[in-house]
């Protein structure tokens, strides 16, 4: 009797904390709630990410070396990725957004006048490049590199191209132009301005004044190309 009833109360502990457990989740962490935890070290993992995208390369950035970088276990990889493909895509998603988030607030704090303004965006987007050459080389190489990268990186061009064509579109558009010119000169100049800093990072001979300088002249110079047909009369 002693027996079953050591059994029985032991399953009703077991339950009542199985029950405890559902009702008030995962238990608080010096302070931290359980998904702030969690986002703590997808935030960890997405920086170690990278440093080594932007030191070694893509390639590089395994799943033991992210981890390792991290200094968390396999575990909490896979509590916030899949697998490494998608690891490689937060981190592009993490440097591509932020520099959109940086043309975006460059606009708006711009002045009108178009020459003004233009230099104003491009010295803002230069010297958040130059801030940390990591961004330069996952925006403009890795993510060209590495396969798992690709349709991604697709699709954050139009982060860069879209705003780039509105402002062109309201700078330069006109009776005599068309919305099509001013998407196809905002990819071109994100094509050439790609190249660019990729040659050009904060240690080139070249000044980031003169850097600034040379990008919005291109800028204003690509901004007029027209190709809209003639109308026929």
């Amino acid at each position: 009797l002693h027996k079953e009833y050591r059994r029985q109360r032991q399953m009703c502990i077991r339950d009542r904390t199985d029950t405890e457990a559902r009702r008030t989740g995962p238990r608080r962490w010096r302070g931290q709630e359980p998904e702030d935890r969690r986002a703590a070290r997808r935030t960890q993992l997405i920086e170690a990410g990278l440093q080594i995208m932007g030191t070694e390369g893509a390639a590089a950035a395994t799943m033991r070396a992210t981890c390792r970088e991290a200094a968390l276990t396999e575990r909490y990889f896979y509590e916030s990725f899949a697998n490494r493909d998608e690891l490689l895509v937060a981190v592009l998603d993490e440097v591509v957004l932020g520099a959109r988030d940086t043309i975006l607030d460059a606009l708006e704090a711009a002045p009108s006048e178009p020459s003004a303004l233009i230099r104003h965006v491009v010295k803002a987007f230069t010297n958040y490049v130059f801030k940390d050459p990591r961004r330069g080389r996952i925006m403009f190489v890795e993510s060209q590199a590495e396969p798992a990268l690709w349709d991604r990186g697709r699709e954050l061009m139009a982060e860069f191209t879209n705003p780039i064509s509105a402002s062109l579109e309201l700078m330069y558009g006109g009776e005599a132009t068309d919305s099509a010119n001013s998407e196809l000169n905002s990819v071109g100049l994100f094509g050439a301005l790609a190249f660019i800093y990729q040659a050009h990072t904060p240690s080139s001979k070249i000044s980031r004044k003169r850097l600034v300088e040379h990008i919005s002249l291109m800028v204003e110079a690509q901004a007029t190309v027209n190709s809209t047909p003639a109308r026929k009369e």
